[in-house]
């Protein structure tokens, strides 16, 4: 039986309530025509997705933090202007020595979490590949991603079990690992493999990877809510740089290899995902010295200005953050090891809120805590921004503005989104604050790791419902 979900879905859930709910003191709860639209947007909303539990929460949001580096705020580029994160795709047969090196360097339940510090790396002068060379059991499913300084979008490398098998010594079989949990075996020979070669990102940028975990591959395909995002800036990801060159590997490349974990709860032997880099040179790798955690909500919105909604929530999409800065002091041990001795707050820093997408055309202003920001005084109100409207590609990194914020309280969602009626009727205007328990969302709060729908495509069911 289809039952509505229960409690915490995330920030998501959170942003819809607002657009449907007033508070008692709002001057608009006595407008006739609001007080319809919430009625037929109710009525559509329980047809689709099932009646409404009364205690239902609509922030999903974990506040999990993030990190990130200081932007260099350098314009970065190639000498022939040519910068983008496009891969070069190829193929390579990695031998036995290369995994068994791996297998006695990330061992299988070992924590090793003193083998390395957290890391980003320097884009060099000179192209660099990437190659993916064993996966474990876990029954996660994740994409390896890369973000660098000046590129708009972080870019999905590669997902799990694409074009990747394996076969044993005396076997001419090769096996895929898929996309569940059965993995690359330990009896593993040779590892068939995609390669990815990057040649034209800004030299000298910063770049660093992390993971995109879903629960499962079915989560993934059905776009679940918060999947994790797990970064070589935290701890990780494990990079070790001796690692022995591949025969098929050029003279002259410097290689290494890097373990990922799926889970900030797993074992940390580094070992769920594990890639190889190659270049002459490869990218320098460097310690974290300081970096910058955010907490971050993302409210996705309708606007009630539809008489059929649509759910798809991307009328008003903002990212709402707490910052501060940290400094990072460890002790290199004598096997060349590491281990964190302290990690002190710097500074807190501006809270940042940052419009990611505005799909309605009517003109809209966000009040977050005491700031507020109007979409006219940017954009053209009736410009459909970063939605896929005409089958356009959506770019979910892309900052359309970004501006302080003051007052914002995570725990109240103090966001309210004031809409302005058809023609810019200010008798129409529409005042929306975050929705109270079971009321049908109009703004829901979510992860920042959440995607929101392109433009007339609803919601997936189970944002709102549990099977």
């Amino acid at each position: 039986m289809r039952t509505s979900r229960l409690l915490q879905i995330g920030c998501f859930a959170l942003l819809g309530v607002a657009f449907m709910s007033c508070s008692k003191t709002d001057v608009y709860d006595s407008n006739a025509e609001y007080e319809r639209q919430k009625s037929v947007y109710t009525s559509s909303f329980v047809k689709k997705y099932g009646e409404i539990n009364p205690n239902q929460s609509w922030d999903f949001c974990t506040m999990a933090p993030s990190y990130s580096l200081e932007s260099s705020g350098r314009a970065l580029t190639r000498g022939d202007g040519s910068v983008n994160a496009d891969a070069t795709k190829g193929e390579m047969i990695v031998g036995q020595s290369t995994i068994q090196w791996m297998f006695n360097n990330m061992t299988a339940g070992n924590n090793n979490v003193k083998k390395g510090e957290p890391f980003f790396l320097l884009v060099p002068q000179n192209s660099f590949t990437i190659v993916p060379v064993f996966q474990g059991t876990a029954s996660y499913y994740w994409q390896l991603c890369m973000h660098v300084d000046g590129i708009e979008e972080d870019k999905v490398i590669w997902s799990k079990g694409e074009d990747l098998s394996w076969r044993s010594e005396n076997s001419t079989t090769w096996t895929s690992p898929g996309t569940g949990n059965t993995g690359i075996s330990k009896n593993a020979y040779e590892v068939k493999t995609p390669t990815y070669t990057f040649a034209n990102l800004p030299v000298n940028a910063s770049m660093y990877f992390y993971l995109k975990v879903w629960n499962s591959y079915n989560d993934y395909k059905n776009n679940a809510l918060n999947p994790r995002k797990l970064s070589s800036l935290d701890r990780m990801m494990l990079a070790l740089i001796d690692c022995p060159r591949p025969t098929n590997v050029p003279e002259g490349n410097d290689v290494a290899i890097i373990g990922c974990e799926d889970d900030k709860s797993g074992d940390f032997d580094y070992e769920d995902l594990v890639f190889m880099m190659y270049g002459n040179p490869a990218p320098p790798i460097k310690h974290v010295d300081e970096v910058i955690v955010s907490e971050t909500k993302r409210y996705m919105m309708e606007d009630l200005g539809e008489e059929t909604p649509d759910f798809d929530f991307n009328d008003v999409v903002v990212d709402v953050s707490n910052r501060a800065k940290y400094r990072r002091d460890y002790k290199i041990l004598e096997n060349g090891g590491w281990e964190l001795i302290k990690e002190t707050k710097i500074e807190d820093l501006p809270q940042l809120a940052i419009v990611r997408a505005a799909g309605g055309t009517l003109d809209f202003t966000l009040k977050i805590g005491v700031t507020e920001w109007t979409k006219s005084k940017k954009f053209n109100i009736k410009e459909m921004l970063n939605t896929g409207w005409n089958n356009a590609a959506i770019s979910y990194g892309k900052v359309l503005d970004d501006f302080e914020v003051e007052g914002w309280n995570p725990s109240a969602n103090n966001i309210t989104v004031t809409v302005a009626g058809k023609a810019g009727n200010a008798v129409e205007e529409k005042t929306i604050s975050f929705p109270k328990p079971g009321d049908a969302p109009v703004i829901v709060a979510v992860d920042p790791t959440t995607n929101w729908m392109k433009e007339r495509t609803p919601a997936p069911q189970n944002w709102f419902v549990t099977e």
